[in-house]
């Protein structure tokens, strides 16, 4: 039986008994109790504070907890009125049942959904691409590298420097994309680097820098990285990450010199690939964000728009059974085709570790596009939000140092 109850299933239960125990004897909560329930009940409040024994409140005895005698308990029943936790695990420890001898108060719920978002969380990685150097614009305090971030204890750590982009974890190691280096570096569960593999593997090694998305396919061991400049998904084998074909996904880069499709992020979906891009004309440098994201079947190369009319969008996942992703400056997050939540800045890097959502929000560079035409404040920090979908509540932990988030990793 559940220990939250409505008033209403409250009552029905208390028609039944004769005595009443409130567990707890909280100014804020005891007294809400006593307005809804039956004034019929015998009434005791149980406190675990000594001096509020043999005493009263709002006419009400205080006793001490050890008058709870499951043995004699066939008639009573206990209304928890105070932070639960604790007082849980003494119930249990008498033998009480949960939701058959005691429940909370209905009003402590919404307090508990907080304590829950506090409390339960996992650790996760975040990945930053900012500069070193404070003189350059997406350059920051703390510079970029991948860090571990700890939401229960409200603390990150820089694990390892460098400029990152998108991360996944393959057989237990970290593949991480070092765009400036262009690299993939190989991180091991002790931070300890591994290995890089050079994404620059031409003969006369011209490639285009901002190498930016990487994702793995197990039917076949290869790795895909995709190249934000050239708009080119570069495959690689598994073994020495020797590169053995690409998919141009345009070749606009080369007819206009200013406009690209701007691919970020990748994903697998079972055998397609999924690609989320600024601008499906190449024309974004000029203002036209007809972003989305593609899938390409990796059977044959076909491929087809999924969603359309994003701007800026990043982070494409598989997630449950369904395709997920950020759009950016637009501050949503998408499940399907659907807005499931809303935020406050520029949005990249998405993670899920089963109960809850993370989703990186990185100092917002365009702000005047949204002057007067949007009535939500636009926060301009770099940070986390832990996200309940569930009930739409979320807590944030700030990165002050930092100007950009670009991916999020579960690290278990």
């Amino acid at each position: 039986m559940s220990i939250w109850k409505s008033y209403s299933e409250l009552n029905i239960i208390l028609k039944k008994k004769k005595k009443i125990y409130l567990f707890g004897r909280s100014e804020d909560w005891t007294s809400k109790v006593l307005r809804k329930i039956p004034k019929t009940l015998s009434i005791k409040i149980v406190d675990n504070n000594k001096n509020y024994h043999n005493k009263e409140y709002l006419g009400i005895k205080i006793v001490s907890p050890k008058i709870l005698d499951k043995k004699k308990f066939k008639d009573s029943y206990i209304v928890i009125c105070a932070e639960p936790d604790s007082i849980i695990e003494e119930l249990k420890d008498k033998n009480f049942i949960e939701g058959q001898d005691y429940c909370c108060s209905p009003d402590l719920i919404d307090w508990s959904h907080l304590q829950n978002l506090k409390k339960d969380s996992s650790k996760i990685l975040v990945s930053s691409s900012d500069y070193f150097n404070l003189s350059r614009s997406r350059g920051s305090k703390n510079g970029g590298g991948i860090f571990l971030c700890d939401h229960f204890n409200n603390k990150i750590e820089k694990k390892i420097d460098g400029q990152f982009r998108q991360m996944i974890e393959v057989d237990n190691l970290i593949y991480a994309v070092e765009y400036v280096q262009k690299k993939v570096f190989v991180i091991n569960k002790k931070f300890k680097i591994v290995n890089k593999y050079e994404l620059d593997q031409s003969k006369n090694k011209t490639e285009k820098p901002n190498y930016c998305g990487i994702t793995y396919y197990p039917k076949k061991k290869y790795f895909y990285v995709a190249n934000s400049a050239s708009d080119i998904i570069s495959i690689y084998e598994n073994k020495k990450f020797k590169k053995i074909d690409e998919i141009e996904f345009s070749d606009k880069n080369k007819i206009i010199v200013d406009g690209q499709c701007h691919i970020n992020d990748i994903t697998i979906m079972e055998d397609f690939l999924l690609i989320s891009y600024f601008s499906e004309s190449g024309l974004w440098k000029k203002g036209i964000f007809d972003g989305g994201v593609t899938e390409i079947n990796l059977n044959n190369n076909k491929r087809s728009k999924i969603i359309s009319d994003l701007k800026q969008p990043h982070s494409p996942e598989y997630i449950d059974n369904k395709i997920c992703v950020l759009d950016s400056m637009n501050r949503n997050l998408l499940i399907g085709d659907s807005i499931k939540a809303s935020f406050s800045g520029f949005l990249r890097g998405l993670a899920h570790d089963g109960k809850y959502f993370y989703i990186g929000q990185s100092e917002d560079m365009y702000t005047s596009q949204h002057f007067g035409s949007n009535l939500r404040n636009t926060m301009c920090n770099a940070g986390i939000y832990k996200v309940d979908l569930t009930k739409n509540i979320s807590r944030f932990i700030s990165m002050y140092d930092n100007m950009n988030i670009h991916d999020i990793l579960i690290y278990s």
